[in-house]
């Protein structure tokens, strides 16, 4: 039979003892002030009641909630990996995340069903004590950060950073070190004609202006190679601008992707050309998602630790909330990647007219 939900009050009344003094032993507030006779009396009767504290008026009293907004999409395996490690995180310090996030489908197209300041309403209408976010999702966000910021919500993005003027604090992947890793892998191995297959908006991503900028830096470091790049814009057909790569002459040896979604046009693209990789062309991608090494061949990837990036995102942000930063100190966390090396690459052919 229900018994409807038991007040800090009910608690009292069963264990005979004053309100304040229920709260102080339940919250486990110097303890030592109450006999051990009355703190059992206290913890008996909330147990046969089956008392929960009600967080809503904590947080009327505290100011604060323990609840964290989280604005980032299960788009693959390395952003659930992301999620766990925010969940995990947060919930042993007592905070418990809300999930929302806005477009969703085909590159988070704009129909989806709801906008992003209405989504950024819902968190701030819950009070919550700050928020992680993977901003890039859309460039609104930009526009609509103030009202974050208006109100002193901190903010933690991931792979991407804001401007210094935003005020928020990042957890990023080291783009030029994997693309240190992946140049010297592919130049180690021959190749000296090398395409990048960019991901979407170049113009809008940090993480993606970088990727390239700094792999095409390396290459530009030997003298003989060269990169050319082709970028996928938003809606863009990715088979077919994967064949215009390996249908170049001559055709790069080797293809860059920058991620392991764009991987999987080249891997199509080759199917349809009847190029096999990595006999013909060798093939990296990026972020070690869950299908890379179920892939035929398996795909050499750089791979992002997703779980710690969620962990330390959660972190950084608890530490902000706490005040362990200086106010105007922005955090930049940079994390550290490493190449998986799989059977899509493989050492340039001697008679490879392609070079």
């Amino acid at each position: 039979m229900a018994v409807g939900v038991s007040s800090l009050k009910d608690v009292a009344q069963a264990a005979n003892v004053s309100v304040p003094t229920a709260s102080r032993i339940l919250r486990k507030i110097n303890l030592s002030r109450f006999s051990e006779e009355t703190r059992n009396k206290v913890w008996d009767a909330a147990a046969k009641l089956r008392y929960r504290p009600n967080m809503l008026v904590k947080g009327i009293q505290t100011g604060t909630t323990h609840t964290i907004g989280v604005m980032v999409p299960p788009f693959d395996s390395y952003w659930s990996s992301i999620l766990y490690g925010i969940h995990d995180t947060l919930i042993t310090v007592d905070f418990v995340p809300i999930n929302l996030w806005v477009r969703h489908g085909d590159n988070f197209s704009s129909s989806g069903p709801v906008d992003d300041l209405e989504q950024i309403h819902r968190l701030i209408d819950r009070r919550i004590d700050g928020v992680i976010m993977w901003p890039p999702i859309t460039p609104d966000f930009y526009r609509h950060n103030e009202e974050l910021t208006s109100r002193n919500v901190p903010v933690v993005t991931i792979d991407h950073e804001l401007p210094p003027e935003f005020g928020a604090d990042s957890i990023t992947t080291n783009e030029e070190h994997g693309a240190q890793l992946v140049a010297k892998h592919l130049l180690d191995l021959g190749h000296r004609r090398i395409a990048h297959f960019g991901d979407v908006g170049l113009d809008t991503y940090s993480w993606a202006q970088r990727r390239r900028k700094f792999f095409e830096q390396e290459i530009a470091k030997i003298s003989g190679a060269e990169c050319f790049a082709v970028e996928k814009r938003k809606n863009a057909n990715g088979l077919e601008l994967a064949k215009r790569i390996l249908t170049a002459n001559p055709r790069p040896t080797a293809v860059y992707a920058a991620s392991d979604l764009l991987a999987r046009y080249v891997y199509l693209a080759a199917a349809e050309l009847r190029l096999r990789i990595p006999e013909d062309v060798s093939v990296v991608g990026f972020a070690d998602l869950d299908f890379a090494a179920y892939m035929m061949p398996p795909l050499t990837s750089v791979r992002q630790k997703g779980y710690e990036v969620g962990r330390r995102a959660a972190k950084l942000l608890i530490d902000r909330i706490q005040g362990k930063f200086a106010q105007n100190g922005i955090q930049s966390i940079v994390m550290n990647c490493e190449l998986v090396v799989r059977g899509s690459t493989a050492p340039v052919r001697a008679n490879d007219n392609s070079l």
